[in-house]
């Protein structure tokens, strides 16, 4: 994966990290510290150190029993300085180049001439269509400090096989950096999608031509790979001619083009990975993103492609949708805007735990696209749809579970929607969003609406946001039925928060309180008909005392200041310690009605 590097140029590169390091700010400096170790161990280091195991339900971290920590401190530290939502993937930051970051872009307008004068063709609705899925499946290289395995190998596997990369015509995927997850994912699609491409930036091997600015110093490929279900006649890499600034400078970021026949019909497919926004850039890297476009642009003019044939651009292009550079992307692209369906965002920190787990406090953005060139054959129609699919069966690394298939969502480009086109969205499961309501006192447990990690109370009649919880149970083969054993409860309105206890002294001491990525390891939810836990059913909490080495039931506290706060404390089952489990009736997001069939 990557490229070997000759002494000179490896140690050219290590200098301008050790410049990178005095010129940067000195809360930055730690982190670059980290990159700079790990590249001096780089052919040997791996990095299980992912996450911290299941703690004990003790947390020395915080000696205030009233305000229970919110994590980890190790895992509160190991947060990168990088704050980017539209990058968490830092592929080894890299020194700011501010003489090519301050300059303007070059202008809308190319200097290169469009080679044909012909007026763009309307495609007939009859003609051959082609469909086309783009996803960012987030699979960095496994020695990035602080950022490890998000097990690579086993979401390749999943993604693989699941339902959504079905039924296409050629599939985009960005951010395949990892070489054994990328050969997992590529060798289990080869039977639906055998005609494919190496990834862009490894090697200057395997492409019909190499175009740009291939740098051979770079540590990491560009992550971009293109898969077809039709062959493949033709495929270019081109490595960006700006380089990028921050974390990007590392790597041979640019773009894979590919012209496909289907059916005798020839379409043209450009795969792309975009300068990300990167806090280290000037201007979180627009102007370098502004760069690339044009290197598309006149990519695509230089092919002197028939007006006849239809152009499309897929890939993470890294612009927010709506944004002044949104629009400046379009126009500089040349490209049509998509009828916009599905989803409202492609990177998502309320609903996607991966995304959440680093940038919590960020907003969901739409980075997406699959775009049709304006300068060549116009489809009648032309439909992004963004879906949110997750696995059937959960996947854990280092003591992190979750079904996500990556940090970002796929995205649909195609003509006209059919009866495989997804519908409605693919990513609420049968016991998310569960609320509990105390047979005692009828109300709801709820966390704390002002505090993440704050107590969990039985003290609302009226559900909410947060009344709302995930249940989650490891090795469940069948997720559609969970019954009495060990659960993670997970807060659905902050995401990686799990239920604990306190045990830090004080009266706090057995109360419970979401703690992020730390559950309580042992748990249990009993459901007293002993049947699939449904709308209604009747259930206990059992957890245990690591400190009495004895099972108490979860209660609610019935005097004092800590009135209805839930606590770990009966040795039997009265009504304080009955709950009643009440599934969210919301129906999940619903776009057939703006799809447009033929």
């Amino acid at each position: 994966m990557i490229n070997k590097i000759t002494k000179p140029k490896l140690l050219i590169g290590y200098c301008l990290l050790l410049l990178s390091l005095i010129r940067c700010l000195p809360e930055k400096k730690s982190s670059y510290m980290d990159l700079f170790t790990s590249l001096l161990f780089l052919p040997n280091q791996t990095n299980n150190d992912f996450v911290n195991s299941v703690s004990i339900n003790n947390d020395p971290e915080n000696p205030n029993p009233v305000n229970p920590a919110p994590a980890n401190n190790n895992q509160a530290n190991a947060v990168p300085v990088n704050n980017d939502p539209e990058n968490p993937n830092p592929v080894n930051p890299a020194p700011v180049n501010n003489n090519q970051t301050n300059e303007k872009p070059a202008n809308t307008g190319s200097m290169k001439k469009d080679p044909s004068n012909n007026i763009p063709t309307k495609v007939n609705s009859k003609n051959i269509e082609l469909k086309v899925l783009s996803h960012n499946v987030f699979m960095l290289p496994t020695n990035l400090p602080r950022w490890g395995n998000w097990g690579h190998d086993e979401r390749a596997k999943r993604i693989s096989k699941s339902d959504y990369v079905k039924n296409q015509d050629v599939i985009v995927f960005e951010e395949a950096f990892d070489t054994n997850a990328r050969k997992i994912l590529l060798d289990n699609l080869r039977e639906e999608y055998p005609y494919q491409t190496d990834v862009v930036g490894r090697t200057k091997k395997n492409w019909d031509a190499n175009l740009g600015n291939f740098r051979s110093y770079s540590l990491i490929n560009g992550g971009v790979v293109i898969v077809s279900k039709w062959p493949i006649e033709e495929r270019v890499q081109y490595i960006f001619n700006d380089p990028g600034c921050g974390a990007d400078w590392f790597t041979n970021r640019g773009f894979v083009y590919v012209k496909i026949n289907k059916e005798g019909k020839r379409f043209h497919v450009i795969g792309t990975h975009n300068q990300s926004q990167d806090h280290n850039c000037s201007n979180l890297g627009v102007f370098n993103r502004a760069n690339q476009f044009n290197d598309i642009r006149d990519f695509i003019y230089s092919k002197n492609i028939p007006k006849d044939e239809t152009v499309l651009i897929a890939g993470d292009l890294n612009v927010i949708k709506g944004s002044n550079e949104y629009f400046d992307m379009i126009s500089r692209l040349n490209v049509n805007e998509p009828k916009y369906v599905g989803i409202p965002y492609t990177w998502d920190t309320k609903t996607n735990e991966i995304a959440a787990y680093y940038y919590e406090n960020e907003e969901p953005v739409y980075l997406d696209y699959i775009l049709v060139s304006k300068s060549h054959a116009q489809p009648p129609v032309w439909q992004n749809l963004a879906y949110d699919p997750i696995s059937k069966q959960n996947w854990t690394v280092s003591g992190y579970t979750s079904d996500e298939f990556s940090d970002h969502y796929p995205v649909y480009g195609f003509v006209y929607a059919d009866s495989l086109t997804p519908t409605k969205s693919g990513h609420k499961r049968k016991y998310d969003q569960i609320s509990f309501q105390s047979a005692a006192n009828g109300k709801f447990i709820q966390a704390d609406p002002n505090k993440k990690n704050g107590w969990l109370k039985a003290d609302t009649t009226i559900k909410t946001d947060f009344t709302k919880f995930n249940l989650l149970q490891e090795g469940n083969l069948d997720p559609s039925c969970i019954k009495s054993g060990l659960v993670r409860i997970e807060s659905s309105h902050s995401l990686n928060y799990f239920w604990n206890w306190w045990l830090g002294g004080g009266s706090g001491n057995y109360g419970y309180y979401p703690k992020f990525n730390d559950a309580s390891n042992q748990l249990e939810i009993i459901n007293l008909s002993e049947k699939c836990l449904e709308d209604g059913s009747k259930i206990v909490f059992k957890d245990y005392d690591t400190y009495s080495k004895d099972h108490y039931y979860l209660t609610v506290w019935d005097k004092g200041n800590w009135n209805e706060h839930i606590y770990l404390w009966k040795d039997s089952v009265s009504q304080r310690e009955i709950f009643y489990l009440r599934f969210n009736s919301t129906p999940v997001k619903n776009w057939n009605m703006d799809l447009i069939y033929r």
